[in-house]
């Protein structure tokens, strides 16, 4: 005799939309780096998220990256919307040779009303990326700690690793080639909270 608990299970199980185990990854996930890595363990190359994008309108796409560093740089177009985990600053730090970033404190709020605005919940495919893959396992993090299961970080990036010359040029979304753009429709574009 099946147990009801059991069917209960069973049901809810042929009912979740997209598994994880629906998109494929050619990624191992023994050979991500622990600044890319995730709790879920879910990773993509930009081509094999672009592939799972093409099959399955339903995933939600978020590009992590500061607002005016995607300005300058573009973004995938396929992106759903724009919710920096990190925003710069006018703050120079000399020993990095960079601008500081401070953390968007509206980051899940923001992720979360993007998923939904879309249509997605909890255990909906998410896609998160930023420059090379650093960035969005910290968004990936943040989404699987508020109980999101199906977070998938694209560890190349939008701009990809270093070469030797240290120009972005080894791998990820722009040098792919996928489709790519400056532009930034008003649905996908970041706003701040008020």
């Amino acid at each position: 005799m099946i147990r009801p608990a059991l069917l209960a299970a069973a049901a809810l199980l042929m009912a979740l939309p997209a598994l994880a185990a629906d998109i494929a990854s050619s990624v191992d996930p023994a050979s991500v780096s622990e600044r890319r890595s995730t709790p879920l363990g879910l990773y993509l190359t930009p081509e094999d998220a672009q592939t799972a994008l093409d099959a399955d309108p339903g995933i939600v796409f978020l590009d992590v990256r500061d607002p005016i560093e995607i300005a300058f740089v573009g973004h995938p177009e396929s992106v759903d919307a724009i919710v920096p985990l990190r925003l710069a600053t006018h703050e120079f730090n000399a020993e990095a040779g960079t601008y500081q970033q401070r953390k968007n404190p509206d980051f899940l709020a923001q992720a979360e009303a993007a998923i939904a605005r879309e249509g997605g919940g909890k255990d909906t495919p998410v896609f998160v990326i930023c420059r090379s893959g650093g960035r969005s396992a910290m968004a990936a993090r943040r989404l699987a700690e508020a109980g999101y299961t199906n977070v998938w970080n694209l560890i190349e990036g939008f701009e990809g690793d270093k070469n030797d010359a240290g120009a972005r040029a080894v791998n990820g979304w722009r040098n792919a080639g996928l489709p790519w753009s400056y532009k930034i429709a008003p649905e996908v574009a970041w706003t701040p909270a008020e």
